[in-house]
């Protein structure tokens, strides 16, 4: 189970890799929110069955101006907010029969607010339940399903999960698919004259998450005749239904590439990378640091609990990451130009910052994750 974002779509994709490896008998399903469902497919390569499940979510903004609380607060918070307790009851009854019918010796929740009906039918039906939670700050639907959760693994050190039982909690790091790994020089070529670019240019690749970011795109349409200017090139994940809105004056497509979405290319826009512009989504940082790939994180300032801004703070912290401040740089693009020039003329600060993201890896995050899962299973 997983949805409402890439950050709790990705890793299942990884996990159910690593269960069909470790248990090649085991049948497998995968549900999350309809939102996600059609990209898993894609992802999972229809080997595996993938259903959605009704599920609505509890708005929280943070840090909003007086007008974005009357706009969000009314019509897309608390209207929305009283419409979606409805989804969460069907998503529950639906996952109650659907789980009576199959009865899955295990269930798997990786995050986001489609697993709180599955969860909980799962609870009533006595099925075991394992989630998994990324984030530095843990999410609203895992704080509320920890409380029956058979185990809980963490992606951060347990003491950041003060709410979580600590008998049954384990840090195991978060799940990264096994093809991301260090490329070689000769493999970065490749993969750059695969996607279309030049093979002796560095590469930008931009980044706002499974369903882009507005404020991303913007700042990288901006900035790129600037970068491309330096002898740099430009990938930029815009999001689905995003692209054809994004100019980039009269640049090329081999200099400033826009598409929506990477499924399995993805790997191939991470092989070529050489900076990355991310949000600070705790699995898009992973997959990152699995690599040793320079970053400058922009937060998103308005998600709940501001999760994003502390998670970016950590990295900061421990100079792995340049982070940049959203509603600054909405006012003045360039503070995301400089970040970039600076990676772009040292490679000693792309060594470092590389280096210390790496830090934060765990390398057997997927085994003992799907251990854990088997584990839980075989019990």
């Amino acid at each position: 189970m997983g949805g409402g974002s890439g950050g709790h779509v990705t890793p299942i994709v990884a996990v159910c890799a690593k269960l069909h490896e470790q248990a090649p008998d085991a049948e497998l399903r995968v549900w999350c929110d309809r939102r996600f469902a059609g990209r898993l497919r894609e992802m999972l390569g229809g080997n595996i069955r993938v259903d959605a499940i009704v599920s609505g979510k509890l708005r929280r903004y943070a840090n909003l101006t007086f007008m974005q609380h009357l706009k969000y607060h009314l019509f897309k918070t608390h209207l929305r907010n009283v419409i979606d307790v409805f989804k969460i009851i069907t998503g529950f009854i639906q996952s109650f029969f659907k789980l009576i019918i199959w009865r899955p010796d295990v269930v798997f929740c990786k995050g986001g607010f489609v697993c709180l009906p599955v969860g909980l039918a799962a609870h009533w039906l006595r099925i075991p339940l394992v989630i998994h939670d990324s984030d530095t700050v843990p999410g609203l639907t895992n704080r509320f399903l920890a409380r029956y959760a058979t185990k809980i693994g963490t992606g951060s050190p347990v003491e950041n999960y003060p709410n979580y039982p600590a008998k049954r909690t384990t840090h195991v790091g978060i799940p990264v698919r096994d093809e991301i790994r260090k490329f070689t020089v000769s493999e970065k070529a490749s993969a750059k004259t695969t996607l279309g670019f030049d093979a002796t240019l560095p590469l930008v690749l931009v980044v706002g998450g499974g369903g882009g970011a507005n404020a991303l795109n913007r700042m990288a349409a901006a900035i790129a005749p600037e970068v491309t200017s330096q002898n740099a090139q430009i990938l930029l994940l815009a999001g689905k239904g995003k692209a054809d809105s994004i100019k980039g004056g009269s640049l090329p497509d081999s200099t400033f590439k826009v598409v929506e979405f990477m499924t399995d290319d993805f790997i191939v826009a991470l092989a070529a990378a050489d900076i990355a512009v991310t949000r600070a989504g705790a699995t898009a940082l992973a997959e990152f640091a699995t690599i040793g790939l320079p970053v400058i994180i922009v937060p998103s300032p308005h998600l709940a609990g501001d999760h994003q801004t502390k998670n970016a703070a950590v990295y900061a912290k421990a100079r792995a990451g340049i982070v940049i401040d959203q509603r600054e740089a909405d006012k003045r693009p360039e503070m995301l130009l400089e970040a970039i020039r600076s990676l772009l003329e040292s490679s000693e600060l792309r060594n470092t910052l590389g280096h210390n993201l790496e830090q934060f890896t765990r390398a057997n995050a997927l085994d003992d994750m799907v251990d854990m899962i088997l584990e839980v299973a075989r019990k």
